[in-house]
């Protein structure tokens, strides 16, 4: 007989909504769902939910928590709107600080938008970037230019060069190529005042990356469930 359900960590992005069970501590594969309510459906409401979303779906449901800058979380948050902070981002940053304590963490998550957060001995989110992700990037240059094509379902077959030779290589280059380059640029800027920084991959896209960048650590999705699942189980030392 299977463990009794602790918790069902959910995070609602920008495209899709996830899921992962928790049963005995142990949080299961991700799930992906069309929308909150068809997750919502498969569930009792005596079973207890915990929520990171962008914000896009109203969460009505018993039994419930909805992550935002008011939570009492693990770590501190230096931040000067932090009510506008996503919290997706937040549970990130507490996913880095359980997966790696006293450690300078760089998350980078590959989603819809590319964001990039940086936590001080896993304790403390000191800020981040936030620009266009790799789809967004290929899709709005051919929806704001004349004459440049969307290449964002094809990019994959396309050869990658630093300098391309074709349009079509050149807008590869310019999407792909300048993502990597803004987050080497990144760890680059950081490391002359932090020696030790682990950088974290995670996010739809993030396996594109993963062996392309010079250093990382990729933990892929769990990293943001990780974080809810701590976030959980912090509401009841308070």
């Amino acid at each position: 007989m299977s463990e009794k359900i602790e918790i069902i960590l959910v995070d609602i992005g920008n495209t899709r909504t996830k899921s992962a069970e928790v049963r005995g501590g142990h949080i299961a594969q991700a799930r992906s769902w069309d929308n909150f309510n068809q997750l919502n459906n498969a569930y009792h409401n005596d079973v207890p939910f915990i929520i990171c979303s962008t914000g896009f779906e109203l969460i009505k449901r018993s039994n419930t928590l909805v992550l935002s800058h008011e939570t009492s979380i693990p770590i501190t948050l230096d931040y000067e709107t932090p009510e506008t902070l996503g919290a997706d981002r937040i549970a990130a940053a507490v996913g880095a600080h359980v997966l790696f304590p006293n450690t300078n963490s760089l998350i980078v998550d590959l989603g819809t938008c590319m964001t990039i957060d940086f936590i001080i001995a896993g304790k403390k989110f000191i800020g981040g970037t936030i620009s266009p992700g790799l789809t967004m990037r290929m899709k709005s240059m051919s929806h704001f230019t004349a004459n440049l094509p969307d290449i964002s379902s094809q990019w994959e077959k396309i050869d990658y060069n630093i300098l391309g030779k074709s349009t079509r290589k050149c807008l590869h280059s310019g999407s792909f190529g300048g993502i990597m380059n803004e987050i080497e640029g990144t760890v680059a800027k950081l490391k002359k005042d932090f020696t030790s920084i682990n950088v974290i991959l995670s996010g739809g896209d993030a396996h594109h990356f993963e062996y392309k960048l010079k250093a990382y650590t990729f933990v892929g999705p769990k990293i943001v469930f990780t974080g809810l699942y701590q976030i959980w189980k912090h509401q009841f030392k308070h």
